[in-house]
């Protein structure tokens, strides 16, 4: 009976330890195709939606470059450039076709449409 209770002891443990560990999700969407630069590493939005699940709790920087081919070289122009923060909650990025930043921050992984904060009156629009 001692060794029944010490392993279901235990898998309650695992199973809270694992459920606990929930890292945020932050989600680029852009409608061109632009060189994304987060913290020095470079992102393509090939298919317009990125998502990065490898980013701590923190501050972050983000540079949108422009891709333009001239010849046969492949230029490079800083469109914007900006930082967010990465707490708990997942964070959506838009980048629209002029090379404009919108970031915000959904939580629950954006389960919820009306989810307002005390401080936010408009935050049930869409991107």
């Amino acid at each position: 009976m001692k060794r029944i209770f010490t392993l279901f002891a235990a898998l309650f443990v695992t199973v809270a330890l694992f459920a606990a560990d929930r890292r945020p999700v932050v989600t680029v969407n852009s409608s061109k195709n632009y060189k994304i630069v987060i913290d020095g590493r470079s992102y393509y939005s090939n298919d317009r939606s990125i998502k990065l699940t490898n980013l701590h709790n923190g501050r972050h920087s983000i540079k949108v470059f422009e891709m333009r081919r001239v010849g046969y070289n492949q230029r490079e122009k800083l469109v914007a450039s900006t930082s967010f923060q990465v707490n708990r909650k997942n964070v959506q990025i838009h980048i629209d076709r002029f090379g404009h930043i919108n970031i915000r921050e959904v939580r629950n992984n954006g389960r919820f449409d009306n989810d307002r904060d005390w401080d936010d009156r408009n935050n049930n629009r869409r991107f």
